[in-house]
Parts: C-alpha cells; structure tokens; sequence
C-alpha cells in the first residue's frame, strides 16, 4: 500500500501500471460501463487469470458483488483453494453443503453493514474496496475466517460468523485489502531476491499477528497489516477494540509488529528483498515508533 506507508494514490498508480503491461487500456472500456473505466479495465485483468470470476456490470458504490452456494461459487472457491497452493498456503478447501444459505445471507448483511460504515467514516477506502476487491465469495469453513491469493486477484473469500461484531468484519476486511496491495506491489516492483533463502532456519522470524516463527514474505505481509489496522483504528476511533477479537488489542499489536520488524531488520536484507520491501518495513517502524493509543 499502502494507505498510510504509501497512500492511495500510490495504490492506483500501481493498479494502472500492472493494467498497462498487461495490454489493456482503461480506454477499451464502454462507454457506460458501470464501475468506472479503472475498475473495468481490472476486472479484465482478473479474468484474463480466472475465468471462473463472473463478468461484473455493477456500479462501483454497491461493488463488490457477495457470491454463494452457487456452481459459480464453487468454482471461484476451486480457484481459491489453487491459488493458495501456489502460495505455499494449505487448508482443508470449503464445500457448500446443505443449509448453508441462511448463515451466508447473514454474512453478507454483516459485510455490507461494515462496507457501509467504512463509507461513511472513510469513503476514499470503501471506493478502493469496491475497485480492488469486486468479488466476495461467501462459504463457510471450519475454524478459517477466509482471505485472498496473490495468483486469484480481486476475490475475496469470507467465512464470516454471527459472533463478529462490525469492528471485527471492518479489521478482517481492511486485513485482506492490504494483503491485495501488497500483492499489487510485488506485482509492479519485485520484492525477493531468492524465494529460496526465505525458507532457510536462519531467515525465519517472528510473525507481527501470528508471533510463530515464518519465512520473510508471509511477515513482511504481516507487519505491514499489523501497521494498517493499527492506523486504521486510530482513524476509526477503535483503538480499544476487545484483544477477543480477530486481531490482538492495539498495545499487543503494536508490541509484536515491533518485535518482527526488529527481528527482520537484522537479517541480511539487501540479500533477500528489494528495495520497495525494505522502503516499506522502515515506513512502518516509524509509523509503529509514532503511533499514539492512548487518548
């Protein structure tokens, strides 16, 4: 990103590139398409790497589009659970079964709710949700809250509960619109020297979320979405958010992202990243060194 350790107009300049290099060009799009000619032009580059994402003509303020136990969601989920493995990400894939439809009408009330909050508290992020993240594929699953994939840009998949509450569905959905960033990001700039190195005992380092010990490209992405949420509750006024929640209270929080970025900035970085990763991890101890929670 980012929205704070870049900015969201960064964000769309990046989206406009990778669009470009791709050979499409925003002015192919009609004349009345409905989401704008940049979100258009994106929605081409996610089917052009998965068919199996539905053709949207819906206007930008009610995007994204909620999917469910339909043959199309199971084939976006499919295309998920692919993806994940080229992510080096393994789960037990969902599977729709029977009665499933009143528990994904409610996690689709409670997504439109949280979208409906971030409209009103912070448009320019609920616009760029709407542009970067058109599809949401509902489907439960056991003990996952769902995600996205760096090769399936642009879905998102939810296993939202009736135990969320509206912060918890703002900070899962804020959590996966950074993820999509950053995919974004190592799209447009490269992030790792060698995927190899990353796997070694000595490159592994404490998660910011997780705290578990793990290769550099899955902390890098949680440091930076610790950063986010934290900067996100500030704005929102949720800095007090209960630690049951999906995330850890913001003290915890911003202790353990500390704790990773430390960790990270003793490694050999100019051997295993790029430049833009490490311009990012140092945007984000200051923004962490800067942060105030309490009142």
């Amino acid at each position: 990103m980012l929205i704070s350790t870049h900015g969201l107009p960064a964000v769309l300049e990046t989206l406009s590139v990778l669009i470009a290099s791709d050979g499409i060009s925003p002015d192919s799009a009609p004349a009345n398409a409905a989401a704008g000619r940049l979100a258009w032009s994106w929605q081409q580059y996610m089917r052009r790497r998965e068919p199996a994402v539905p053709v949207l003509d819906a206007d930008l303020g009610v995007l994204p589009v909620h999917i469910g136990a339909t043959p199309q969601g199971q084939a976006l989920l499919d295309a998920f659970h692919r993806a994940c493995l080229v992510d080096s990400v393994s789960y037990e894939p969902p599977r729709y079964a029977a009665g499933d439809e009143d528990r994904l009408n409610r996690s689709s009330d409670q997504i439109s709710a949280a979208l409906d909050g971030l409209a009103a508290d912070w448009p320019q992020v609920r616009t760029l949700y709407g542009v970067l993240l058109p599809v949401v594929v509902l489907a439960p699953s056991r003990g996952l809250a769902g995600g996205t994939a760096s090769s399936l840009p642009g879905v998102l998949w939810a296993s939202v509960t009736p135990a969320w509450t509206p912060t918890d569905v703002q900070e899962f959905l804020l959590h996966e619109l950074v993820h999509t960033t950053l995919f974004l990001e190592e799209r447009r700039h490269g992030f790792y020297r060698d995927m190899r190195l990353l796997l070694d005992e000595e490159n592994l380092t404490p998660s910011a979320i997780r705290t578990d010990r793990r290769p550099l490209d899955k902390v890098l992405h949680s440091i930076v979405v610790a950063t986010e949420i934290l900067q996100a509750r500030i704005r929102l006024g949720t800095v007090h958010h209960p630690e049951d929640s999906l995330h850890p209270d913001s003290e915890t929080l911003r202790a353990n992202t500390l704790t990773s970025v430390r960790a990270v900035q003793k490694l050999d970085m100019e051997k295993l990243l790029m430049p833009r990763p490490i311009e990012m991890i140092e945007k984000c101890r200051t923004h962490l060194e800067q942060i105030v929670l309490c009142p």
